[in-house]
């Protein structure tokens, strides 16, 4: 269930996931993109559009109450721009070794420290 390897693993069952349901997805991630461009723009099938950042942490969430996310330079600033100022949905999703996390970019996380009680926890990637 929550078995990736690491992101690429994560991203290809997230995307057929997704695919299954109907959304258009559209991977973004090649080394011309603007720095902090996330790695899939996704439309559901009603319309509504999400920016969506993957990561894999190995790491379990039980028992902690902050998640450190690898986000590169820039990332973080992009998603919390986008969401603000342009009111697009973003979310990171984050693999964890026992769920999946969604985190909300209303604002900008000091050290990529995020306290659990921001984020949404997610059984599956079947429950998005």
């Amino acid at each position: 269930m929550y078995n990736y390897k690491n992101e690429a693993a994560f991203s290809k069952a997230l995307v057929a996931h997704l695919r299954k349901q109907n959304w258009f997805i559209q991977r973004i991630e090649t080394g011309s993109t603007g720095r902090g461009v996330p790695d899939i723009y996704a439309i559901a099938p009603e319309g509504t559009a999400i920016w969506i950042e993957l990561k894999r942490v190995h790491k379990t969430v039980k028992g902690r109450h902050f998640i450190d996310v690898p986000w590169r330079p820039g990332q973080q600033a992009w998603l919390h721009t986008v969401q603000k100022m342009y009111k697009q949905d973003v979310c990171t999703l984050v693999a964890c070794d026992d769920c999946i996390l969604k985190i909300s970019h209303f604002k900008i996380y000091k050290n990529d420290c995020v306290p659990l009680c921001e984020c949404a926890k997610i059984p599956s990637i079947s429950a998005l």
